[in-house]
């Protein structure tokens, strides 16, 4: 047995060169072609990431230039105030000098117009000047009212046309804002009237003179008031 094993491996020795048995053999094939069919996956891989990189289109499609700009509103009115997309300071209606015990009222009249599609208009009065405290309930705001029936435009918006005049104060029904013939201080207590949304609507203000009563110098003399009234547009 010995013999026929040495034989054996003799025979599997042939021309210096050590002859696989069938196992072994087997499992070397199996693994050259599984390196064989690796090495064969990843050429495939890489040249279709060549391909692919290769095969790409780009395009963009742009939609620029979208524009977005807002509205603008004006008021304005025949004193030369505006307000919004221009502004002006205006002349004042009321330049009342002189006022002595038992003085006349004095009336004076403003057109108000604005652009834009108005959802609001209000009115407000404020005082000042160092005699405020002095004059404030001595004096009254006699008449506040607006026109319900429209004027004309302002011709020259920006420009005074009119120095408080009521010529063009247009007949029709009038709209009170505020008690009539309440003190300064208690029309302008900082309510905001309701004004109209008309456009081209006159304003007419009547302001009394000093009561007679007033006659004491120490008290009295040399005090100036201011009044400020200031329209609000809501408007889109």
């Amino acid at each position: 047995m010995k013999h026929a094993k040495e034989s054996g491996d003799r025979d599997r020795r042939r021309g210096g060169f050590f002859l696989l048995t069938s196992p072994l053999r087997t499992l070397l094939q199996l693994s050259k072609t599984k390196l064989l069919m690796s090495i064969a996956a990843l050429l495939a891989v890489g040249s279709l990431a060549v391909a692919g990189t290769w095969a790409a289109w780009t395009a963009q499609d742009v939609n620029g230039g979208n524009t977005f700009t807002t509205s603008t509103i004006l008021i304005d009115d025949n004193q030369g105030g505006e307000a919004g997309s221009a502004t002006a300071t205006g002349v004042a209606m009321f330049n009342v000098t002189n006022l002595s015990p038992g003085s006349s009222a004095t009336t004076k009249c403003i057109e108000v117009d604005y652009t834009g599609t108005a959802t609001g208009m209000t009115l407000a009065g404020t005082l000042g000047g160092t005699g405020q405290a002095t004059l404030q309930s001595e004096l009254t705001m006699t008449t506040a009212v607006y026109n319900s029936t429209a004027g004309a435009a302002v011709t020259t918006p920006g420009t005074n046309t009119n120095s408080g005049g009521c010529g063009s104060y247009p007949g029709g029904a009038d709209n009170s804002m505020g008690t009539q013939g309440a003190t300064l201080a208690s029309w302008a207590n900082g309510t905001a009237y309701t004004a109209s949304t008309m456009n081209h609507t006159w304003y007419k203000f009547t302001v009394s003179g000093l009561p007679g009563a007033d006659s004491n110098c120490a008290t009295y003399c040399n005090k100036t008031i201011t009044v400020t009234l200031t329209w609000t547009l809501t408007a889109s």
